[in-house]
């Protein structure tokens, strides 16, 4: 009984203490805070007695001593602590810091061999030890405490990933590269990871060609290695070079036996990319050699498509060249049968009769198939119905095609497909005068998913409003939405001499800019370029603050660029859009493309 009544007490006398010296702690800590500096310091003086205290107090009375300068008494306490605890990471790397600190590389390596030691002995304080290293600025002795380790366990692979990240922060980017390569080399699956990685890293021209330099050196060495060839051909889309990219899709494809599998996906990038020249040559090359593959039908389309692209960027279009994409389309689908796989093919071929060959009545009766075709993907045979209501505008049938086009709607409520029915009726609306019809249409798809619908619905809406508030009869809109209709209808002729006939009248009008805009698109696609830029200046400079000049500039740069190779005149517009104009829609693209004129590396 007596024992236990002693006991009772000693753990009651204990508590107190305890409690006491939170207490004390608690108020050093308050002192501290409040930037009361001395009586902080008397306190962790008398706490530092109590080995006990200095988990607690360790971090705060180390940086009071070295604020006040007390170098002496800061390395007497670290060596004390130390000598208390030596294998304590937290306690040697702050030894470590401290002479740093004062200038005394000497003691802080000696101290570091130290620290390596410990480290080597027990690897589990590895990480820990790196991280201190890190939070005190000390990233170099960090990679060398990572590599001792990796020396140690005669692992060249080991903590691939730590050294890179430590190469990255340290801008080491060659030492960085090597690390990932090995990163990745130890587990495959850790390529998107590493393409991530390099992507944040890698962000100059120069970086990238130093990778593939170093890559194609590897790939000598170990020709087989396909974490070579994947990186190689991330790096030359990251140039977006994709013959660079095809050429190694086309070695992995080759070694692996995936029949094109690789390449097939540079082909797409390229198409995508508007690199048509290397598209057609990769999926020529599918077409070629895996002609009994799965990939080979869908090579056969984009090379068509591809072609189909090419034709399409020459103004005026050739249609002896559209017939011979005609003619590719009747043979793959002659050879492959129709079937849900050359459904799309049919219906492209569709769309060059309607509205490049003028042949509307054709385009009606591939499409109508693909509506009623069996085994018709959804998507597909919606997109089917819009183009035929497209059509049956051009046949000047337009009850047919709002039809269609509320079908979509109906069964594509949800997604962009029914947000374009909705806008196609919208037009419908517009082209037959019935603008309020249209409003209501163009005022639900202002909050369309897609973009570019959400654009043309606010564009038509815009249109409307700014030609109706001074003309409350919408005369003049009417004519000018006939005008957009007998473009629509290809009654280009037509269109022309009304266009002339509305600027000759309506010289102070609003619909003044829009016509001017037309006639302009006009003269492009005939190929009369120098014309359309007329127009387009015509813009500028009588409408600087209209809601089109930023278009026309726009517009302006790129037939320079693309069509008349005016690359400083083109540079020119790009550059004014961008002064000019900051808010516009095509302020990211004229950057890029300003950048790429100018010679610079644009990811």
């Amino acid at each position: 009984m007596k024992n236990i009544f002693i006991i009772t007490i000693c753990c009651a006398l204990f508590s107190l203490n305890a409690f006491a010296q939170n207490a004390k702690i608690e108020l050093a800590n308050a002192y501290y805070q409040k930037g009361e500096n001395d009586k902080a310091l008397k306190l962790y003086r008398q706490l530092a007695e109590d080995d006990r205290n200095l988990p607690f107090i360790h971090n705060n009375f180390l940086e009071l001593l070295e604020l006040k300068q007390l170098y002496k008494e800061a390395e007497n306490y670290l060596k004390k602590i130390r000598a208390q605890a030596p294998t304590n990471i937290r306690y040697n790397v702050d030894i470590i810091d401290y002479y740093i600190s004062i200038n005394d590389s000497a003691k802080a390596n000696q101290q570091f061999e130290s620290l390596k030691d410990i480290v080597l002995e027990n690897y589990n304080m590895l990480r820990a030890g790196a991280q201190y290293l890190i939070n005190d600025q000390h990233t170099a002795y960090a990679q060398e405490l990572y590599l001792a380790a990796r020396k140690n366990q005669r692992d060249p692979n080991a903590y691939a990933v730590q050294l890179a990240t430590l190469y990255r922060f340290a801008n080491q980017k060659d030492k960085m590269v090597e690390e990932y390569i090995k990163y990745a080399n130890d587990e495959p699956a850790r390529i998107r990871y590493v393409k991530n990685m390099l992507q944040l890293s890698l962000k100059e021209k120069e970086d990238l060609e130093n990778l593939i330099q170093k890559l194609m050196a590897d790939i000598q060495k170990n020709p087989n290695n396909d974490l070579y060839s994947e990186l190689l051909i991330w790096a030359n889309l990251q140039l977006k070079n994709f013959y660079g990219a095809f050429i190694q899709a086309r070695a992995l494809d080759k070694r692996n036996k995936l029949d094109g599998v690789n390449s097939l996906e540079i082909g797409r990038v390229a198409f995508e990319n508007e690199d048509y020249q290397n598209a057609e040559e990769i999926f020529s090359y599918i077409i070629d050699k895996f002609p009994d593959s799965k990939n080979y039908l869908t090579a056969r389309e984009m090379l068509i498509l591809t072609r189909q692209e090419m034709v399409k960027q020459n103004f005026p279009v050739d249609t002896t060249a559209i017939r011979e994409l005609v003619k590719d389309y009747q043979l793959l689908i002659d050879q492959l049968g129709l079937n849900t796989y050359t459904l799309n093919a049919y219906r492209e071929k569709a769309l060059l009769h309607a509205f490049y060959l003028n042949e509307p009545e054709i385009a009606v009766d591939i499409l109508q198939q693909i509506i009623s075709y069996p085994q018709v993907k959804p998507d597909l045979q919606a997109q089917a119905k819009l183009d035929l209501g497209d059509i049956y505008i051009i046949l000047e049938q337009p009850w047919e095609s709002t039809l269609l086009y509320y079908q979509v709607e109906k069964s594509h409520k949800n997604d962009e497909l029914g947000e374009l029915a909705k806008l196609k009726n919208a037009k419908v609306s517009y082209y037959k005068g019935d603008f309020k019809l249209a409003q209501e249409h163009l005022d639900i798809l202002k909050k369309a998913t897609r973009r570019e619908i959400a654009n043309n619905a606010m564009d038509l809406s815009i249109l409307i409003k700014n030609n109706s508030i001074l003309d409350s009869t919408q005369a003049t809109l009417q004519q000018y939405a006939e005008i957009e209709l007998l473009l629509y209808q290809n009654k280009i002729d037509s269109a022309e001499m009304e266009i002339e006939q509305m600027l000759a009248q309506y010289e102070e009008h609003p619909i003044v800019d829009e016509l001017l805009w037309l006639y302009a698109k006009l003269k492009k696609e005939e190929g009369k370029y120098e014309e359309a830029i007329t127009y387009l200046q015509k813009i500028v400079d009588e409408l600087p603050y209209d809601i089109l000049t930023d278009d026309a500039l726009f517009e302006m740069a790129s037939i320079y660029e693309k069509q008349l190779n005016e690359n400083q005149l083109a540079m020119d517009f790009y550059q004014r859009l961008l002064v000019d104009f900051p808010g516009s829609i095509y302020v990211a693209e004229s950057r890029k493309r300003f950048r790429q004129l100018r010679g610079d590396f644009v990811n």
